[in-house]
């Protein structure tokens, strides 16, 4: 699924989160039928604060150089670029329509999509896949539709052009997290699983049933709420929350004192994903699941598998976007990859659909 695609083989992933810019450029190897990656460039950049918030860019100057920034340090040959949206501009839906020929049935989605998203045709730009599932009647066929504003978007290409970058793919911050996990971990191809990928500002949560997606949202939660709030309570600069959040030793303030305010947020971000287990299992035949996995800056959260363990009854991981890519131990570091690699689930997603493979 994508809202722009321009085929193009070479070309990077960029995920443009609230914290940071995250790249990955992979190269695709075939065997026969069989098809390997490997890790070709890798970049990460910091954002000014709130210069993205929430999905939406606020200060194009800023982005725009950090994107030139990331581009450069990871010595890509390449200008092209996939990235991907989410958030409160961005609609998914799964419906289900009646089984046309193949030649009709683009037209009739597109119309049965019109009372599933809640702004006009000229506001959005629409894409849809079609998804075939033995739950439904041989006469019907079910379609996951998305929807994002074209506003939003614009603000997106214009500052990949400040930047002197060229967009190639447009997709799902949700899709591209569910295309890493399925490349990395064959082992979830047959099951139900629900990835939750905490960022900065914005939570994807994305259920996927026999490796198709049957629920997605995004929720306006993330790591910045744990910052806060340990700003607030500790009595605490940026940065020394951010590094009491990471759990490493900050002086004057004791963990005793940290895990109360870890705590409360995660009773929130609870509150949050067990209204989206609920919405999706009243939603389907089959509501069970049997997988969480974990991904985003704050899936480093030291206790994190512990509480998900706890308040779900799952099994939980936490993810490597990197568990089944060919890394050069010459060319990358490897310690800094194993400490940050929940942080690049949406840019591996990204890059697997810039070359081509994964839908």
């Amino acid at each position: 699924m994508a809202f722009l695609s321009f085929a193009k083989k070479k070309m990077v992933g960029l995920d443009m989160g609230s914290f940071a810019l995250k790249l990955v450029e992979l190269n695709p190897r075939k065997k026969g039928k069989e098809t390997s990656y490997e890790l070709m460039a890798l970049g990460y950049e910091p954002v000014p604060y709130q210069s993205i918030v929430e999905g939406s860019i606020m200060d194009s100057t800023a982005v725009a150089d950090a994107i030139q920034h990331v581009f450069y340090e990871s010595k890509t040959k390449t200008s092209d670029m996939s990235f991907g949206v989410s958030g409160s501009s961005v609609i998914v839906k799964r419906i289900e329509v009646q089984r046309l020929s193949p030649g009709e049935m683009h037209e009739h989605i597109l119309w049965e999509a019109r009372p599933h998203i809640p702004f006009t045709p000229e506001e959005v730009n629409i894409d849809y896949e079609i998804i075939e599932s033995p739950d439904i009647h041989p006469d019907r066929v079910g379609v996951v539709l998305a929807a994002t504003k074209k506003e939003k978007l614009n603000d997106y290409l214009n500052v990949i052009a400040i930047a002197s970058k060229t967009p190639r793919i447009v997709d799902l911050e949700s899709f591209a997290v569910l295309n890493s996990v399925l490349i990395n971990y064959e082992m979830y191809h047959n099951r139900c699983i629900a990835i939750i990928n905490i960022g900065a500002s914005i939570t994807n949560v994305v259920i996927a049933r026999n490796s198709a997606p049957v629920f997605v949202r995004d929720i306006a939660f993330g790591g910045n709420q744990f910052t806060d709030l340990i700003q607030k309570e500790l009595n605490l600069k940026y940065e020394k929350a951010e590094s009491v959040k990471k759990g490493r030793q900050v002086e004057g303030v004791s963990p005793a004192a940290v895990k109360p305010v870890i705590n409360l947020i995660f009773s929130e971000l609870k509150s949050e994903i067990k209204k989206t287990f609920e919405f999706y299992r009243s939603n389907t035949t089959e509501g069970r699941i049997d997988n969480i996995l974990l991904s985003g800056g704050t899936a480093n959260l030291e206790s994190i598998i512990d509480f998900f363990s706890q308040e779900f009854d799952i099994p939980v991981e936490i993810v490597n976007p990197f568990n089944n890519i060919e890394i050069n131990p010459k060319k990358f570091d490897l310690d800094f990859i194993r400490e940050m690699a929940p942080v690049f689930n949406v840019a591996m997603g990204l890059a697997l659909r810039a070359v081509g493979d994964e839908k």
